[in-house]
Formats: C-alpha cells, sequence, structure tokens
C-alpha cells in the first residue's frame, strides 16, 4: 500500500472526527432553544434550510464534488493503434508491405492514481464542511433574528398594555376634569404620556416588521415555501407566550473548543492537508511510466505473400532526463505546503481573537441580565393594580402614578432588551465559530482518468 493511498485511508477515518468536533457547539445552541417553542422554531430552521437559495448551491457543489470523485484516478482506457506502410500506389492497402494494430496500456502510474482519489476526497470533505457549518450559521442566524423579532413583539405588547392604562386614566381624567374635579394639566400630562408611549409602540412594530422581512428574505424570492415560512413566523411571533430564549443562558463554551472546532480553522487543516496531497500528486506525477503493447503485424514476405506475427513492446519513461524541471516543481509544492501551513496558524491566531471577544461580550451579556431580579419584577407588576387604586381615592398623584409606570414599563423592557441582547450574544458566537473564509470559493481540479 502506497503512502498516499494510506493517508487517503486516513482521511476517510479522520472526516467523521472533524464532523464530530465541529458539532459540539451546536448543543449549546441546542440549549439556547429549549423550551416550549423549540418544536416550533425547529419546523421554521427545517423550511429556511430547504428553501435558502445558499445552502442549496452548496448542495449542489457537495454533489458536484462526489461525483467528480467517482471518475478520480481512473486507470486511463487502453490505445489502440494502427501503423500501414509500403502502400502499392498510395491506395492498395490490402497489398501493403506491412500493416501493424497495437493494444498498448500503462501498467504502472507511479501512485499517480491515489494521489488523484486523495485530492478528489479532499475536496469532497471540504465542500460538505462548508455545508454544515453554513447550515449551522444559518441557524443561529435564525435564532438571531427570531430574537429580536419576538422581543420586539414582547415590547410592544407591554406598550400597548401601558397605553391601555392611560387611556383608562385619561378618559377617567376627562370625567373629573369636566366636573371641575381635576387640573387641565393633568389632562395635558396623559396626553403627552400616551403620545410618547404610542410613538414607542410604533418603533418597537416596525421594529418587529423590519426582523421578519430579514427573515422571509433568507428564502429565495418566488420560492413556493416563502408563503408557508410567513405564516409559520407570524404564528410564533403573535403568540404572547413565546419565548426565544432559555430562562437560564448556559455559560460560555471554553474558547479552545470553540476554536478547535470553528469553520475557519478546520477548512485551513483540510487546506494544508490538500496542499500536501497535491504535493504527492506532483511527486507521482514525476515518477516512472510502465507501458505494455502488444498487438499483431502482418508483412510482405521475399517470394510473395503475407505473414502474421505477433507483436510485444515496452515503453518507460526516464524521469532523469528532466531533472531540472522536476526539482524546480518540487520546490514549488514544498512551498505551496508551507504556505499552507503558516496560513493555517494565521487563521487560528486571527480566529481566537475574534472568538475571544465574541465570547467576552456574551459573558458581559448574561452579567448584565444577572442584574435584573425577576421576582422584583413581578412584584412590582402585582403593585400596579394597587397604585391605580390609590389614584382613584386620591391618595395617589397623577405624576406619582406615571412616574411609578413609567419605571415599571422601562425596567420590564430593559430586562427584555438584555435577554434579547443575550440571546443575539450567543447567536453571534456561534455564527462566528461557522464563519466562512472570505476567498473559499475555487475552480474544480480535474480528476479524469490518468494519462
Amino acid at each position: 500500500m502506497t503512502s498516499a493511498l494510506r493517508n487517503h485511508l486516513l482521511s476517510l477515518i479522520v472526516v467523521p472526527i472533524v464532523w464530530l468536533s465541529v458539532g459540539a457547539p451546536s448543543g449549546i445552541l441546542a440549549q439556547a432553544t429549549a423550551g416550549r417553542d423549540s418544536a416550533m422554531v425547529s419546523d421554521l430552521k427545517r423550511l429556511v434550510r430547504r428553501a435558502n437559495p445558499g445552502l442549496r448551491a452548496r448542495r449542489a457543489a457537495v454533489a458536484a464534488a462526489e461525483a467528480r470523485l467517482q471518475g478520480a484516478g481512473a486507470l486511463a482506457p487502453a490505445v489502440l493503434s494502427a501503423e500501414v506502410e509500403e502502400v502499392p500506389d498510395g491506395l492498395d492497402l490490402l497489398d501493403a508491405g506491412s500493416t501493424r494494430l497495437d493494444l498498448s496500456r500503462d501498467l504502472r502510474t507511479g501512485g499517480r492514481r491515489a494521489a488523484r482519489r486523495l485530492v478528489a476526497g479532499l475536496a469532497v470533505e471540504q465542500v460538505r464542511l462548508e455545508l454544515a457549518l453554513a447550515q449551522r450559521a444559518l441557524d443561529a442566524q435564525v435564532d438571531g433574528l427570531l430574537s429580536s423579532q419576538l422581543g420586539n413583539y414582547a415590547a410592544a405588547r407591554r406598550l400597548a398594555a401601558q397605553d391601555s392604562l392611560l387611556l383608562e386614566i385619561a378618559a377617567s381624567l376627562t370625567a373629573r376634569f369636566a366636573v371641575g374635579d381635576a387640573r387641565y394639566v393633568d389632562v395635558l400630562r396623559i396626553r403627552t404620556e400616551r403620545l410618547r408611549t404610542q410613538g414607542e409602540l410604533v418603533g418597537a412594530r416596525t421594529e418587529a416588521l423590519a426582523v421578519r422581512r430579514a427573515l422571509g428574505a433568507l428564502v429565495a424570492i418566488g420560492d413556493s415555501t416563502s408563503q408557508e415560512l410567513g405564516a409559520r413566523i407570524d404564528s410564533l411571533a403573535l403568540r404572547p407566550d413565546s419565548r426565544p430564549w432559555p430562562r437560564e443562558f448556559p455559560p460560555a463554551p471554553a474558547l479552545d473548543s470553540l476554536v478547535a472546532a470553528s469553520g475557519p480553522v478546520v477548512l485551513a487543516e483540510i487546506a494544508t492537508r490538500e496542499a500536501r496531497a497535491r504535493a504527492s500528486l506532483a511527486s507521482a506525477e514525476m515518477g516512472t511510466r510502465l507501458a505494455a503493447t502488444i498487438g499483431m503485424q502482418r508483412f510482405a514476405e521475399e517470394g510473395g505473400g503475407h505473414a502474421l506475427g505477433p507483436t510485444l513492446g515496452v515503453s518507460l519513461t526516464l524521469p532523469f532526463t528532466a531533472g531540472g524541471a522536476n526539482r524546480a516543481a518540487r520546490a514549488a509544492v514544498e512551498h505551496d505546503v508551507a504556505a499552507a501551513e503558516a496560513s493555517q496558524q494565521e487563521i487560528a491566531a486571527r480566529t481566537q481573537a475574534s472568538l475571544g471577544a465574541a465570547r467576552d461580550r456574551y459573558e458581559s451579556a448574561i452579567a448584565r441580565l444577572s442584574l435584573f431580579d425577576a421576582a422584583l419584577l413581578e412584584g412590582a407588576a402585582d403593585e400596579r393594580q394597587s397604585a391605580l387604586g390609590a389614584f382613584r381615592t386620591g391618595t395617589l398623584s397623577l405624576l406619582e402614578l406615571l412616574d411609578f409606570e413609567r419605571a415599571l414599563v422601562e425596567a420590564e423592557l430593559v430586562s427584555g432588551r438584555s435577554r434579547v441582547a443575550a440571546a443575539q450574544a450567543l447567536q453571534t458566537l456561534l455564527v462566528g465559530a461557522a464563519e466562512l473564509p472570505r476567498s473559499e470559493t475555487r475552480a474544480p481540479e480535474a480528476t479524469g482518468g490518468d494519462r
């Protein structure tokens, strides 16, 4: 077994290991989206994956690479050659002095077939990995957009509840003002407060609509699933109990595991292996080639007539006759391997820095979220009716009631925004781990039979 073939078999063992390592952060993603809406979110993600044009293109690229792998390193076809000499009058082929028919084929290709299979196998591994990373990034993008949309809908519902309360207070003040039991400045104050609340309500609904459009843009324009996607998004968003985030956010994953399983690092490792495989292929191309020929020859005899006999032949390439060109080619592929290794180190360092910053932002978002006491917020919400009753009996002024309501609403909105920020920070961290390099597209290599 040649070393190239051993490397090819080793890559078949390494592929599942790489896939398992790449899937590690997705467990954190599953924790982040766990909850009562997880089934609906999962269905929505499956719909987006099926209709996303980017994923469709990557699936087609995987199919093309797998098809190329089937023919990679195939044995070159046999060559049939014919030769006719000493043809009388240039046209009488039957009386030609010599007619020869040969069939030739390579016997030894110097490991080129195995090297080409290895290169094609690494190309398949790369596009499969790119598909998995793109899918994970798309899932995280859907989660982040859903968190933003549902957070804006939750804020809109809370602001609408505040506006309803203010409308009730305004009606009470108007009735009291009509009998001279309230000041006109209080009527103006409640109207101003309603205008502010309605302005924030419109802003929250507008933001939710913009995010919904961004979700809809994840599928191809005019796709038959776009309407179904819109219906599912609206169904999820309009449920008052929808919760796009967990009650407890998971701790930030270890930076080393994130970096090791990140898209750029794993793809850079594959690129290094591919450069080494191409170096093996280049070395095999410089090796000795052995071909055998067998055939039949018909030739004229001295006494007249023709005789028929077999022919055998052997051809052997002499690589040492192109020593200078071979040395230059070896030096070139060695530089390619060195460049790939250096690029792998640079990508690992850059990825560690970017993921480290994203991890810090996620930890900061969790820390800010921990400042909010859920029990305290629920207790304050329960006091709303008591405050409203005190205002109706005259023991609480309008200004005090408005200050209380404004502070309560602001605290609830900030708490909700903090949860959205934490969810989006987690999705940003996971998207960064699944990010694909900018210059990932390359032309397919020729993978035909050995020539």
